[in-house]
């Protein structure tokens, strides 16, 4: 199970490496990039074909992008994008990941929950403690916030800070663009609720 690599930037999509500021993004993300517990999001789902180690590239760095503009802090932008995703626990099933460690990153997704328990409503509280437990180092309240508050309006309280903002805006727009098609949505949709009401067939 060959996910670790210290050449992370080779695991970047090449857009983000050749941008002009990829160098002070990268400054500011590589101990998290080169972080073995990090790492393992490589093997992580996130939506359809794009791991949680890619979308959380995507999202880090286009918050970092847009935090320029907006006058945020670019490095809450950046650790927060980065980490926001960053929760113990898988939420779709792959072979790798269920050998990886004797599955222990998939032992939650084999119990029934009820809907408030399901992954969108309970992931991202689950990132702002994870992160805090691997990169104590980076503990800070406007990272915090971003990460636990980034599934508004699913999860009911907004970001407190402008950064948080800025992160659930750009998870949400590279959410939507990581679906192959809006027809896939209703199938969604309907496989989640056969599964919420009966269990995973």
């Amino acid at each position: 199970m060959d996910y670790y690599s210290d050449d992370v930037i080779s695991y970047i999509d090449p857009s983000i490496v050749l941008h002009p500021l990829f160098d002070s993004w990268f400054l500011i993300v590589e101990d998290i990039l080169l972080n073995d517990e990090f790492q393992k999001r490589k093997l992580f789902m996130h939506h359809h074909n794009m791991s949680v180690w890619d979308h959380s590239i995507l999202v880090s760095f286009n918050s970092f992008i847009f935090g320029r503009y907006f006058n945020a802090d670019i490095r809450i932008c950046a650790i927060a994008g980065l980490l926001h995703d960053f929760y113990s626990q898988a939420w779709l099933s792959t072979p790798v990941l269920e050998h990886l460690e004797n599955g222990k990153y998939t032992i939650l997704m084999k119990q029934k929950k009820s809907l408030f328990k399901m992954h969108g409503f309970v992931h991202a509280a689950d990132a702002a403690r994870n992160y805090v437990k691997f990169f104590p180092e980076l503990e800070n309240k406007k990272i915090t916030n971003a990460i636990k508050r980034h599934m508004f309006p699913l999860n009911i309280i907004p970001p407190r800070y402008k950064e948080g903002f800025i992160i659930t805006i750009i998870d949400k727009w590279n959410s939507v663009h990581e679906l192959p098609s809006i027809r896939v949505v209703p199938v969604m949709v309907k496989n989640k609720a056969i599964e919420f009401l009966f269990g995973k067939i």
